[in-house]
């Protein structure tokens, strides 16, 4: 009887141990997000009282309950259309960037020759201002998806390009002698050592593709376009419709930060799959 009661304590204490934690990871969760809305609203206080109090014209940055009203009554028929034209181009912008940028690192980083090469070409191209190549994209692409992509490209390529290729170069020597060492073969340095420890880099590299993926196409519908959230504020501030303005901003923050909070969702969960496959082949 008495050996049944230890067990019982045994189990019962690792469950009370998963509640606790699971109750801390909740209360953590909360606070987080309440401190960040009462930053948000602090924001929204301050934009407020700087007009109530005359220091900043209404004209200039319109008002929260301005830009509120903007976005209730224009939310599904403009807003909602518009995003998701930028969000199409972005997405097709970030995908060629991911795969031809990583592919591309891949192979100079296989053959040096190649990379010693193109090095000057390479960083010639991608110290160009993208705002100068945006008119000759629209005179070659149109205005349409095609040149909103190319500028976009022309931005999250190399980015994946050079965290791709940093982070295959950045392997410890010492683990490429020793697999050479234990007789691996080229594919197996490569997909136990070389690609594990580049993945960290390359997901940075992404991540931050995607964001400038989506400010390049905001970029090149600023500057001609058809439809998008970059032309609807060139067309509100023509008109000086600042809370139109402020109000797509604020669409365009949000679109930013919930691709990144996918972003690092994804990266989590692969990672960490990544980490627990290479665990268990280990043990």
């Amino acid at each position: 009887m008495q050996s049944k009661s230890i067990a019982m304590t045994k189990v019962e204490r690792p469950t009370s141990d998963a509640r606790q934690a699971v109750l801390m990871h909740i209360w953590e969760k909360l606070f987080l997000y309440a401190g960040r809305l009462l930053i948000f609203a602090g924001l929204a206080f301050v934009w407020w009282a700087i007009v109530a109090l005359g220091w900043v014209d209404k004209l200039f940055i319109s008002t929260p309950q301005d830009v509120a009203v903007f976005l209730y009554q224009n939310f599904s028929n403009e807003l909602v259309p518009n995003m998701l034209a930028t969000l199409l181009a972005t997405l097709i912008a970030f995908a060629m960037s991911g795969i031809f940028g990583i592919m591309a690192g891949l192979l100079l980083v296989e053959v040096p020759l190649l990379k010693k090469l193109t090095d000057p070409f390479l960083t010639a191209f991608n110290s160009m201002p993208r705002i100068a190549l945006a008119p000759i994209f629209i005179l070659w692409f149109g205005i349409g998806l095609p040149s909103k992509v190319a500028l976009a490209f022309s931005l999250g390529f190399f980015i994946v390009l050079t965290s791709t290729f940093a982070g295959m170069k950045n392997i410890d020597p010492i683990l490429i002698r020793l697999s050479r060492s234990l007789g691996c073969s080229g594919w197996q340095q490569f997909t136990k050592i070389t690609l594990p420890w580049a993945v960290p880099s390359v997901f940075a590299g992404l991540k931050l593709a995607l964001i400038y993926s989506f400010l390049g196409v905001v970029t090149s519908e600023m500057l001609a376009s058809k439809i998008g959230l970059g032309q609807l504020i060139m067309y509100y501030s023509g008109i000086l419709r600042m809370d139109a303005v402020m109000g797509i901003l604020i669409v365009m923050a949000v679109v930013a930060v919930a691709l990144t909070l996918i972003a690092d969702s994804i990266e989590a969960a692969l990672l960490g799959s990544w980490t627990e496959s290479s665990a268990s082949t280990k043990a």
